[in-house]
C-alpha cells in the first residue's frame, strides 16, 4: 500500500470512519473552508455556529431581520457558495411560517422583496452535500431552485417547524436546529458512498478547484461517469461546474482579505478569465465590486432615511 496514501490524515480519517459509528468520527472536509457571501444590505444578518458535533455538516446558522425605516421596494443578489440553505420564514404581524430549501446554485439570482418590519428568516447553511442526510431529494433536481418544505413528508422537518414556531428567540431556534439535525445523523444510516464523496470533496477544496477531472478520477479511483452521478445524487453541480465555484470563492476570499499587491489570482489563466469568471458568478467586474458588499453595515445601507 501507498506509504504517502497511509500517512494522509484524510484517508486515515476515512479508515477509522468505517470502523466506528458515526458520532464517533467524521472528516473535518470544511474546517479550513468558510464561503464568502454577499448579505442584503437590507437586512440585520448575523451567523451563529453550530454545535461541534454537527461542524463538518453545518457551516452555519444565521439570522436576518430587515433594518428600520426602510425603503418600501428593495432588491439584492445572492452570489454562489457552493452551499446550500435551509430557510424558516416567520412573520410577527401574523403568526404564519413558512420553511424553504434552497439548492446549489453556479450564478447569482436576484430577490426582490417589500419592506416587512414584521418579518424574521432563520437559516441553516449546509456544507456541500451535507444536506442529504436531511433533504432526500436527488440534489440535482433541487439545484438553482427553492422547494417549499410544507409539502413533503420529513418527519425531521416537520418536528423542526414545530420547534422553530414555539421558539421565543434566536437560542431556542439553535437548540432546536442541534437537536433535530444531530438526532437525525446520529439514528439515520450512513449515505452511499458518504466516505468517497467526502474525499473527493476534501481534494476539491483544498486545491482551491484546481485539479481537473480526469485528476480527480486517478487520484480517487472513480470513474468519471460515476463520479458525475454521485454528484448530481448528492451535490447538485457537476464535478467540473463545482471545482468552478470553489476556484471562484478561493480567488473572492484572497481578493477580500490581500492587498492589491498580494492579490495574484494564480487559478486563472490570465486576468479576462477572472474578470469573466467574477461577472458570471456576481454580476459585476472585480473593479464594480467593493470590499463593503461583503459586510453587512447599517452605514452602507442604500436607501436608509
Amino acid at each position: 500500500m501507498n506509504s504517502k496514501k497511509e500517512s494522509d490524515p484524510v484517508y486515515l480519517n476515512i479508515v477509522s470512519r468505517v470502523q466506528r459509528p458515526v458520532e464517533v468520527i467524521y472528516i473535518q472536509r470544511f474546517d479550513f473552508y468558510r464561503p464568502t457571501i454577499m448579505p442584503s444590505p437590507y437586512t440585520r444578518y448575523q451567523e451563529y455556529p453550530p454545535s461541534p458535533f454537527l461542524q463538518p455538516y453545518i457551516c452555519c446558522y444565521w439570522s436576518a431581520a430587515p433594518y428600520e425605516n426602510q425603503v418600501n421596494e428593495y432588491t439584492y443578489d445572492i452570489i454562489p457558495d457552493g452551499c446550500t440553505d435551509l430557510l424558516y420564514e416567520y412573520d410577527k404581524a401574523t403568526g404564519t411560517s413558512s420553511i424553504k430549501y434552497y439548492g446549489i446554485f453556479e450564478c447569482p439570482f436576484r430577490i426582490t422583496e417589500q419592506y416587512n418590519p414584521d418579518q424574521y428568516t432563520f437559516g441553516i447553511r449546509f456544507f456541500p452535500g451535507s444536506s442529504s442526510y436531511f433533504i432526500h431529494e436527488r440534489a440535482k433536481d433541487t439545484a438553482a431552485n427553492a422547494m417549499d418544505l410544507n409539502q413533503i413528508t420529513s418527519p425531521d422537518i416537520q418536528r423542526l417547524h414545530h420547534y422553530l414556531d414555539h421558539a421565543s428567540g434566536v437560542n431556542e431556534m439553535i437548540a432546536a436546529c442541534d437537536e433535530v439535525f444531530s438526532q437525525a445523523i446520529k439514528c439515520g444510516k450512513l449515505l452511499r458512498h458518504d466516505s468517497l464523496l467526502t474525499s473527493i470533496l476534501y481534494q476539491i477544496v483544498v486545491r482551491r478547484g484546481q485539479y481537473s477531472i480526469e485528476e480527480l478520477s486517478h487520484k480517487e479511483v472513480i470513474g468519471q461517469r460515476r463520479m458525475n452521478r454521485l454528484f448530481e445524487e448528492r451535490i447538485g453541480l457537476s464535478p467540473k461546474k463545482f471545482s468552478q465555484v470553489i476556484r471562484f470563492q478561493s480567488v473572492l476570499t484572497d481578493w477580500l482579505t490581500k492587498t492589491p499587491a498580494d492579490f495574484l489570482a494564480e487559478e486563472y489563466y490570465d486576468q479576462s478569465h477572472m474578470i469573466h469568471d467574477f461577472k458570471k458568478r456576481t454580476g459585476k467586474s472585480p473593479r464594480s465590486l467593493k470590499v463593503s458588499d461583503f459586510y453587512n453595515t447599517s452605514d452602507r445601507l442604500p436607501g436608509k432615511l
